[in-house]
């Protein structure tokens, strides 16, 4: 009898550990998806892409976790607005490349053999965009001096990125969407249009490995 209390006890012990290496092993997330940012400076509204990857931290006694890290968006929807610097405004006509860096905090719901996922996400989003013609914040080369000097052409808007969103998860494959605001006229109150603020929905496929 002990004997086989012993044994019972000890596939217990290597079954736990077993589930908690492979939940280990699958701490990262990529994820891939479309997006549309919806914003009044736009002529041309197209659909966008986006991948990224995030770090999944390990499920708490409330079924809650921690998500951290960032996502590339590009889209050709043509912005069309008047961007202030140093005291000038530049016509811009350009399309959106964004980098989206941050948090996500997400409760889980068991459902059957699935799983749901509330998410709530608080980022750091800066959207890129074409500055040709823009003047360079960075100073003045001396001609007689060795320096390489290259210019992207490139000038960010910075935001914070506010949203809410739904997962439905099937072991390791997820199915998503998320509503988010982006409220540019937080920190650019001079540089950019009154109404340039922005709401997006994003729709996204989830792996996790």
């Amino acid at each position: 009898m002990k004997t086989c209390i012993f044994c019972l006890a000890c596939c217990i012990k290597i079954t736990a550990q077993t589930v908690e290496i492979n939940d280990h092993r699958k701490r990262s997330m990529i994820e891939a998806g479309s997006y549309l940012n919806f914003s009044s400076e736009k002529v041309k509204q197209s659909p966008g892409f986006y991948i990224g990857y995030w770090y999944r931290y390990p499920v708490d006694e409330t079924n809650t976790h921690l998500e951290i890290g960032g996502n590339f968006n590009y889209s050709n929807s043509l912005y069309d607005f008047d961007y202030g610097k140093k005291g000038l405004f530049y016509r811009v006509c350009s399309p959106e490349f964004i980098v989206n860096l941050g948090a996500r905090l997400v409760k889980n719901y068991p459902l059957r053999n699935n799983r749901i996922e509330w998410v709530s996400e608080l980022s750091f989003h800066n959207l890129f965009f074409d500055g040709k013609g823009i003047p360079s914040d960075e100073p003045e080369q001396n001609d007689n001096q060795n320096t390489i000097h290259i210019d992207t052409n490139l000038e960010s808007v910075a935001s914070l990125k506010i949203g809410q969103g739904i997962r439905f998860w099937r072991k390791n494959i997820g199915l998503g969407i998320q509503a988010s605001y982006i409220p540019y006229q937080l920190w650019y109150r001079n540089t950019i249009p009154k109404d340039f603020n922005s709401f997006s929905v994003e729709t996204g496929i989830y792996f996790k490995f």
